[in-house]
């Protein structure tokens, strides 16, 4: 079961409950705020609390924004839910839906995909946009199993080990794992990779705003995303549809 971190104004003993969220099913831990949050008593507390969780059978859960315990939960097997799966898994559409804003033809528009490896996102999200564009480059190993399956059963053809000057010139450019001799300057990138959540190429995710009335503001609201996506209490169109061009 996935948890999901209340910090704020509550009981100075932490509360375990069961919560439900838009659908989703959380083990709900609702901390208040210590006036001394580093002070001894409130760190004998936070480690109950999520040892409590653990016993639970929470190994991930949605975390507040300034929670100031994200490391002590870490430390007892408490960690943050990944919110990368969910932006590999909207970048192929996302990057659908901006080309088209930009008036770029599926017959014309240019895609760039690298990965120094061949993940299951990867894969997915090159393969769909195949479908839908002429002209995709592929530069990731195992490359050449996909294009043969797209020659093969649907006559689509990848471009694969492109130039890194192919790859600037490319209308959108995402990337699976950090690349250093890129600029970045593509009208469209998204570097999909831990770490590249930070900067131009970040993909955020953005909840619908009758969502966001259900939790509270210190809410982690890219975490909760990811958690309710797993869930399946949230679909990729819904978020999708929040997310600004």
């Amino acid at each position: 079961m996935l948890g999901y971190i209340a910090w704020g104004n509550g009981p100075k003993k932490p509360v375990l409950g069961e919560r439900w969220l838009a659908g989703g099913r959380f083990m709900g831990l609702t901390m208040g705020d210590s006036a001394r949050p580093r002070g001894p008593l409130a760190i004998a507390r936070a480690r109950r609390a999520a040892r409590r969780l653990q016993e639970a059978g929470v190994r991930r859960a949605v975390f507040p924004v300034d929670f100031p315990y994200t490391a002590l939960f870490i430390r007892q097997g408490i960690a943050p839910i990944e919110t990368l799966p969910l932006r590999r898994a909207l970048a192929a559409p996302l990057t659908r839906r901006r080309l088209e804003s930009l008036g770029r033809l599926p017959t014309e528009a240019v895609i760039g995909l690298y990965g120094e490896r061949m993940s299951r996102e990867l894969w997915d999200g090159a393969r769909a946009l195949a479908f839908s564009y002429r002209y995709v480059l592929l530069d990731a190993p195992g490359g050449e199993d996909l294009a043969r399956e797209l020659r093969r059963e649907y006559g689509i053809s990848l471009l694969l080990r492109p130039s890194p000057d192919q790859l600037e010139r490319a209308d959108a450019l995402l990337l699976f794992s950090p690349r250093k001799d890129l600029t970045g300057e593509n009208p469209i990138l998204y570097t999909l990779y831990p770490g590249g959540e930070a900067g131009r190429g970040r993909l955020p995710l953005v909840l619908p705003p009758a969502l966001t009335d259900q939790v509270e503001p210190n809410c982690d609201q890219e975490q909760l995303a990811a958690a309710l996506y797993v869930q399946g209490a949230v679909t990729l169109e819904s978020l999708l549809g929040e997310i600004p061009c």
